[in-house]
């Protein structure tokens, strides 16, 4: 894990004392480098990849430049304001200095943030009274206070490092291992690998493992992903997963399935396809859909069969057929259901591609 440090040449000596410490106790745990100056972290983003930025302080122009760059390059931002958000430091020449820098980029760094580290509980009532961002996590400075020690600290911030790490997996999932998982996800719902009529994707990096670890948890559909690996025997490291927490965005809600929205009494199979495509469109639009509404889909289909004709007349009447056909595309995408098992045709257009932007980024913070 790299970490860039950044703080202002002209931030008070503890916050370049703070620093100091984190980067000689953390040791090999991370790969910490600090500067103090704008343009060499500008031209160390550009020419080196960091999982994350860490700005100290608040208030600087120059940590906003930096941090709008690390965003562009998929850096990761973390920030620890040092008391400056108290409102003792806001309301100091708050008219012409702090409200203007609040609007233009403070506020907005603070949001963009996975985490904000606070240093004790004052300052946690603080960030949740201006509630720019709930994702605060309060780790007490040494230099300051004698209830943690210089390696306690350091450890509880390559923790929080961590979680902001193993956070919105999917975006630092590679293509292969994107691969991997569609496979394990169409060998897990179908037990058999006969299915897969393809040479199964290997996954060498223990990261990259770690990632799809993290997002199958995530979505709740790590049953699936398991019974893929046993099924193809698969030597895969293993990862506590209930010991791998991560950030989620505000408004993340734990996806529900589709048979507790609609319920399991229905007349017909085709009664039963119509209520589910009906609650996947209203999850859709509300941008809740995500690949375990899929994977309940793909088995639905696999398990019973239905009226085809009959069904796509229907969808039709309701106007949901094109969207079925939409559905029918992402399933195939990420579960790997196969089109003959489809209802309706697929359908890959704007609409479908506008779907899968909205479940690949519903983690994203």
């Amino acid at each position: 894990m790299k970490i860039l440090h950044f703080y202002a040449s002209n931030a008070p000596d503890i916050i370049a004392d703070y620093v100091k410490v984190l980067c000689e106790q953390m040791g090999q745990d991370a790969d910490n480098e600090s500067t103090t100056t704008v343009q060499e972290a500008l031209q160390l983003l550009r020419d080196r990849h960091y999982d994350l930025l860490h700005i100290h302080g608040c208030w600087q122009h120059a940590a906003y430049r930096v941090a709008r760059l690390a965003r562009r390059k998929g850096t990761r931002l973390i920030v620890t304001p040092h008391g400056q958000l108290e409102p003792w430091v806001m309301h100091q020449n708050y008219w012409k200095e702090k409200l203007p820098k609040r609007i233009f980029f403070q506020q907005i760094m603070i949001r963009q943030a996975y985490a904000v580290v606070v240093q004790g509980k004052m300052e946690e009532e603080c960030m949740a009274k201006l509630g720019w961002n709930r994702r605060t996590v309060i780790i007490r400075n040494s230099l300051i206070t004698n209830t943690i020690n210089a390696q306690e600290m350091a450890q509880q911030t390559w923790k929080v490092y961590r979680k902001i790490m193993d956070s919105n997996p999917l975006a630092l999932m590679n293509d292969s291992t994107k691969d991997t998982l569609r496979q394990l996800l169409k060998v897990g719902i179908t037990g058999d690998e006969r299915w897969l009529g393809e040479s199964f994707v290997t996954i060498t990096d223990q990261n990259q493992w770690r990632m799809l670890y993290c997002y199958a948890h995530q979505e709740q559909i790590a049953e699936t992903v398991r019974r893929g690996l046993n099924i193809l025997r698969i030597d895969a490291p293993y990862f506590d997963i209930q010991q791998m927490p991560s950030f989620m965005p505000d408004s993340y809600e734990a996806p529900k399935s589709i048979e507790e929205a609609i319920g399991m009494q229905f007349a017909t199979e085709n009664d039963r396809l119509m209520a589910t495509f009906r609650h996947l469109r209203r999850l859709a639009m509300h941008h809740k859909l995500t690949v375990s509404h899929l994977v309940e889909l793909d088995k639905e289909l696999r398990n019973h069969d239905c009226a085809e004709d009959q069904l796509c007349d229907a969808l039709k009447e309701r106007r949901l057929y094109n969207f079925s056909r939409r559905i029918m595309q992402l399933a195939g995408d990420l579960t790997g259901l196969d089109e003959g098992l489809m209802p309706m045709p697929p359908l890959n257009d704007r609409l479908s591609r506008h779907l899968r932007s909205h479940m690949d980024n519903h983690l994203k913070i």
